[in-house]
């Protein structure tokens, strides 16, 4: 913990000139290993969920999304690492063999897009709190990806009718009759 406070005195710090990156602020550390953690997470529901779904859409689903999650926990670790930071260990190991479902894969596929749009939530909270340049093009990237991730569960979701229509305001242009 510093006694002092220290100030900022060169641009360098917000702006990244030729590729040289300044060390992760406290808040950017704390942003991406929590990413870590929620994708780690995500990623064993998915495994588990993977081996018990019925459907064959819904299993193809649920891989799509471990790969999309392992190759978020490694692009967050890979900048961890280089800044000498350890990155956390992944919690697959915890997910059992059972291919016995317990949830019906209406829910499953529920719980995943309400977790994915939880994980777009934090990804901007993320970009939002980090200044470093490489963070500010990776989140929107990933972002990007996990939104077309979620386009997919939805579609999956339509397809299925296992989405009910959201609550809307009303059209007062519509129950006019002229």
């Amino acid at each position: 913990m510093s006694e002092e406070t220290d100030y900022v005195s060169r641009q360098y710090f917000i702006k990244d000139l030729l590729g040289n990156k300044r060390a992760l602020i406290a808040i950017e550390i704390s942003h991406l290993f929590r990413n870590i953690q929620t994708n780690a997470v995500g990623k064993a529901l998915i495994t588990g969920f993977s081996q018990v779904a019925k459907s064959k859409q819904v299993k193809q689903f649920m891989l799509n999304g471990n790969n999309i999650a392992t190759s978020h926990v490694e692009a967050f670790s890979t900048i961890l690492r280089g800044d000498g930071i350890p990155a956390s260990v992944s919690w697959d190991v915890a997910v059992m063999n059972s291919s016995v479902a317990q949830f019906s894969d209406k829910l499953m596929l529920y719980h995943i897009v309400s977790l994915i749009a939880s994980g777009i939530g934090n990804y901007g909270a993320s970009f939002a709190a980090s200044m470093r340049r490489d963070l500010q093009v990776l989140y929107p990237k990933l972002i990007a990806e996990v939104g077309d991730y979620a386009q997919d569960g939805a579609s999956l979701m339509i397809g299925n009718a296992w989405m009910e229509q959201p609550p809307q305001i009303v059209n007062h242009k519509a129950l006019v009759k002229v």
